[in-house]
């Protein structure tokens, strides 16, 4: 016995981890942007770095989650 249907099962954890994944990209989108203009010191680099590595998460997340759905 299910509680939902197949369909809305799938679109619930589409919009989960699409949302989830579209506000990670998102702040960390805006935390990079956010150290523009700061001094270059290694500690700098690692936030940056730390920074591209979630956008990539995000967005891999996102397209992941629209893939499923078969929008591409």
């Amino acid at each position: 016995m299910n509680i939902v249907s197949d369909e809305v099962f799938r679109w619930f954890l589409t919009l989960a981890v699409g949302v989830v994944a579209g506000i990670w990209f998102v702040l960390d989108t805006r935390a990079l942007f956010r150290t523009r203009g700061q001094l270059a010191t290694p500690h700098l680099h690692d936030r940056r770095f730390g920074y591209m590595m979630g956008m990539l998460i995000g967005a891999v997340g996102v397209i992941g989650a629209l893939r499923y759905q078969h929008v591409f």
